[in-house]
């Protein structure tokens, strides 16, 4: 009885609310709902039972009233260049969308949603801004490139992108644009997978398989997260004046792995395998990475470092051709490096690390089977060397010249066909708790001219009087 009269009381008085701890419900604002069907013959008024003949004939009806439209597309070939309106989407099921001549197949302005389709030909995929929303799409075949956004926000799950030759674009991100990608493949030799100018983009579980360069980024914020870049010929990920983070990153091929140009570098986890010139090469960049690893590498050895501010902890490079880690300028701070088959074409190089006029600081260094030096400072670097383990390099296991100073401790060097140290051209060592065993030219040679010099302290193993009395060798003070 109680209720009735509840009932009675607000339908006479309409500003009676619900009771305390009710809350009347509100019904979804749902998308209106129409049905395409390419192999549909006759006139048709867009419901399930009769679906238009073609997306053109809804589009120039005009549904909705602005409204934005849920278009249903059944399987089957729609020819055309489509311009949608604001928030419109298009689910199908093995409908194919396909442009020809110079426009793009399908423009959005104002956001769009694609779902479970195929979008091939035109000079674009797809050219949008505002909110975009890709769900198992697939696009290919374009003449410039699959998707374009020169603002707006993009999101990608599942799908993928496949080049019909070279020089196209797979996703282009202009400036103050925002994108996430995930579980997307890119397949063929796009000239560039990724384009990001001045954006911001994630990228999450990607696989690249055949761009010329996977990521292509200039200035903006990108993050890569479990991706995977193989098949291509030129720089397989380049950051210039932008931040890019790496995590879980690996590329194989390519000219170079990973290439930077006044960037800032940050992760964990990147691999390059069988690189042509070089794993890493980084120039007037900002860097702090964790865990990289290059196996394989052409003439311009593993890792190369011009005019940067880098920190590398746990850097493994096997198998580099000339050096496994060079440094031109800047600093360098080293944690935990194994650097392993380090081999040289013209005999002048194969070293370990390679510095010339840099402020590098190492701790926990391994270099194994190296066809130079372990350890080479030159033109004026200045090195510190703790705990590193020197075997089998060819020619020396630490090496200063030109101005070069290093100061080591807690330093073996093992196996060498020259001596265990070599000082030459002013070049300064300062070596203490030292342990060199079996170096088939002793433990020091020096030309003892100018400012060389070399200081021992606590030499096991291998003593200096397995060669003549150098005058620039001396013992530390006690």
């Amino acid at each position: 009885m109680l209720r009735c009269l509840l009932m009675i009381l607000c339908l006479t008085f309409p500003a009676c609310r619900a009771p305390d701890g009710v809350i009347a419900p509100v019904p979804p604002a749902g998308l209106a709902e129409v049905w395409v069907d390419a192999a549909r013959g006759g006139a048709g008024d867009g419901s399930r039972a009769r679906p238009f003949a073609s997306l053109s004939e809804l589009l120039a009806r005009g549904p909705g009233g602005g409204a934005p439209v849920r278009v249903h597309l059944a399987p089957g070939r729609y020819p055309g260049s489509f311009l949608l309106p604001a928030g419109w989407e298009l689910v199908g099921a093995g409908a194919v969308l396909h442009g020809a001549g110079t426009e793009p197949v399908i423009r959005a302005p104002e956001g769009v949603r694609l779902k479970d389709l195929v979008i091939e030909g035109g000079t674009w995929g797809l050219d949008a801004s505002g909110a975009v929303r890709l769900e198992a799409v697939r696009l290919r075949g374009q003449g410039l490139g699959a998707v374009r956004m020169e603002s707006g926000r993009l999101t990608v799950e599942g799908g993928g992108l496949e080049a019909a030759g070279t020089g196209a674009v797979g996703v282009f991100l202009g400036a103050g644009s925002r994108a996430e990608l995930r579980g997307t493949t890119f397949t063929g030799a796009y000239r560039r997978g990724v384009e990001a100018r001045n954006a911001e983009a994630e990228l999450e579980s990607v696989r690249f398989r055949g761009p010329q360069t996977a990521l292509y980024q200039e200035a903006g914020r990108v993050r890569l997260r479990h991706v995977s870049v193989e098949g291509g010929r030129e720089v397989g990920l380049f950051v210039q004046r932008g931040t890019l983070r790496l995590e879980d990153v690996t590329v194989t091929g390519h000219e170079f792995g990973l290439q930077s140009m006044k960037a800032t570098l940050e992760g964990w986890g990147f691999t390059s395998v069988r690189a042509v010139r070089a794993g890493v090469a980084l120039v007037g960049s900002q860097v702090e990475l964790e865990d990289t690893v290059v196996l394989g590498s052409g003439a311009f050895g593993g890792v190369s470092l011009v005019a940067s501010e880098t920190v590398l902890r746990g850097l493994r490079v096997d198998g580099a051709e000339e050096y496994g880690l060079m440094v031109t300028r800047g600093r360098l701070r080293l944690e935990r490096a194994v650097l392993t088959r380090l081999t040289t074409r013209d005999g002048e190089s194969g070293d370990g690390l390679h510095l010339r006029d840099a402020q590098v600081e190492v701790e926990g260094l391994v270099v194994r089977e190296a066809a130079g030096v372990g350890v080479l400072a030159a033109q004026g670097s200045q090195v510190v060397l703790r705990e590193a383990s020197l075997e089998s390099c060819r020619e020396a296991g630490v090496w200063a010249e030109t101005l070069g100073r290093v100061t080591a401790v807690g330093v073996e060097v093992r196996g060498s066909r020259g001596p265990a140290l070599v000082a030459m051209a002013d070049g300064v060592l300062r070596v203490d708790a030292l342990t060199a065993r079996d170096n088939a030219a002793g433990l020091v040679m020096a030309d003892c001219e100018g400012a060389t010099g070399v200081t021992l302290g606590r030499v096991t193993g291998q003593g200096r009087e397995t060669g003549p009395a150098l005058a620039c060798v001396a013992s530390a003070s006690p």
